[in-house]
């Protein structure tokens, strides 16, 4: 588990510095109103489409429990369809009309279709747990963003928000027809049917909308952040989030705390399944010391050298973005320690639980931003403030929640 677990972050690293290169490479050559609205746009699609990623881990778990594809995969298609046809009747208008995106409508409706292309393949090679076809798209996606963004740029001469809207559609589609042919070698395709619906199915159903809203709870606290900001703030300070502090934090989170859920997670569950507490405790420990390593490194980093990292890497007006990511690593040991916890939680069989922590998070979120907006500060730090808050409540919360379950699992033997 631990060799996966540190190979997936090898894998991962090279992906985000494509990823980030793309985002550098872009601040660059397209101004920063055009490339705020753009990431924006971006989230307010992967948001709608929330709903495909959250199935991913029961997906994973019904097919380990019921090796049944074709059930699974069709109750997935037709969530997978109500998703896009969501985003196409509600989303797409909002982006043209109240966002003002200045891009021909049929952009948008690719851009829908692209991205939940790659969300329906991405779970589906979760759920066979093809592994090394999931490292290879970790670096492929990236690769192709930054290749047809730069043909788009340089060869088409297009420019404005063009470039990056078919940077994304052109390399999710290719994504997506990759993963179709390169799985077709270990499981065949599952053919359309209508399911059955019965007590399996039902379950499975229950399930992954607990996962969905479980999971994307902990994404919409980063949203909630750019909704706060997009309505109390500039786009300039938008901008110093979206295009800076809000990747440099996701890849932190992608490189760190996602592995946790990928490969902590099933030991977890089948540890507990085989109530063996000590090895439990043993990998508590291991995380305890991997979260002090990597936050230790991530203060002392944002410290003494994101300043001149920034000023580097990106525009001069992009430079206040520094002081946000000062503020965001002192508190990343806890979001590592809560993301093991959650795990254990949901591990444990507490799913619900691990629901109500997520939601907790989001309403002490907002109770915190507007006690300082209105009281304190209004500054645009008091929105990090209030996200680094929320992740402290929550650590505390599942520390208390986690120890109980303990407890109980103690008390069985």
């Amino acid at each position: 588990m631990k060799k996966a677990f540190y190979s997936g972050i090898a894998v991962t690293l090279i992906g985000i510095g494509l990823n980030f290169s793309f985002k550098i490479l872009a601040s660059h050559l397209i101004n920063k109103a055009t490339l705020t609205l753009y990431f924006t746009a971006i989230d307010i699609f992967t948001l709608t489409l929330l709903v495909l990623v959250g199935f991913r881990s029961s997906m994973v778990v019904a097919f380990s429990q019921l090796k049944n594809a074709t059930m699974i995969i069709n109750i997935f298609r037709g969530f997978l369809l109500l998703s896009v046809l969501i985003s196409w009747a509600f989303v797409i208008p909002f982006l043209k009309h109240k966002m003002g995106v200045d891009i021909h409508y049929w952009y948008l409706v690719a851009t829908v279709l692209s991205i939940s292309g790659v969300l329906y393949f991405s779970n589906i090679i979760a759920m066979y747990r093809l592994y090394t076809l999931m490292n290879v798209i970790t670096v492929l996606e990236p690769l192709l963003i930054l290749f047809w963004f730069a043909l788009a740029y340089y060869v088409f001469d297009l420019n404005g928000v063009r470039p990056l809207f078919i940077a994304t559609i052109m390399s999710s589609f290719m994504v997506s027809f990759y993963i179709f042919y390169a799985k077709k070698r270990d499981f065949p395709t599952v053919s359309f049917q209508q399911p059955v619906f019965d007590e399996q199915a039902i379950k499975f159903i229950k399930n992954s909308v607990i996962s969905t809203i479980e999971f994307g709870s902990g994404i919409v606290l980063l949203y909630m952040v750019v909704f706060l900001m997009m309505h109390y703030f500039s786009i300039d300070e938008l901008g110093d989030f979206q295009v800076v502090t809000k990747p440099i934090f996701s890849y932190m989170v992608m490189l760190f705390v996602f592995p946790i859920f990928r490969f902590v997670l099933p030991e977890l569950s089948k540890l507990i399944s085989d109530k063996k507490i000590e090895e439990v405790l043993e990998l508590k420990r291991w995380i305890l010391r991997y979260a002090f390593v990597v936050s230790s490194v991530f203060v002392v980093v944002s410290l003494l050298f994101s300043a001149q990292i920034l000023e580097y890497l990106f525009p001069p007006e992009y430079a206040n973005a520094s002081l946000m990511i000062k503020h965001l690593s002192f508190f990343f040991i806890f979001l590592i320690i809560n993301s093991y916890q959650v795990a254990f939680i949901k591990a444990s069989g507490a799913f619900m639980r691990a629901l109500l922590i997520r939601l907790l998070g989001i309403i002490s979120l907002l109770a915190v931003f507007y006690i300082i907006y209105n009281f304190y500060s209004q500054s645009v730090i008091s929105v990090i403030i209030a996200l680094v808050s929320s992740y402290l409540i929550m650590f505390l919360v599942s520390f208390v929640v986690e120890r109980r379950l303990l407890k109980e699992l103690k008390n069985s033997l």
